[in-house]
C-alpha cells in the first residue's frame, strides 16, 4: 500500500504542476470514460427500478376508476 501512495503523490504532484489546460484535457480523457462505465449500470439499475414500481402502480390501480388523465 505504502508504495501506492507514494506513486500516486508522485502522478498527483506532477499532474498539479502542469499548466491548468492540460490538466483538464488529462482528466476529461481519464474522466470520461470512467463516467461512462459507471453511468450505463446506473441507467439499467434505474430503468428495472422504474419499472418494477410502475407494475406495482399499475396493480394497486387495476380496480380503480381514476385513470389519472385530468378532466376539463
Amino acid at each position: 500500500m505504502t508504495a501506492f501512495l507514494e506513486f500516486w503523490d508522485r502522478v498527483e504532484l506532477w499532474l498539479a504542476t502542469l499548466p491548468f489546460p492540460i490538466q483538464v484535457f488529462i482528466m476529461l480523457a481519464a474522466g470520461v470514460p470512467l463516467f461512462a462505465l459507471v453511468a450505463v449500470p446506473v441507467e439499467k439499475v434505474a430503468d428495472v427500478l422504474v419499472h418494477r414500481f410502475r407494475g406495482l402502480v399499475a396493480a394497486d390501480s387495476a380496480g380503480t376508476a381514476e385513470t389519472g388523465k385530468e378532466v376539463l
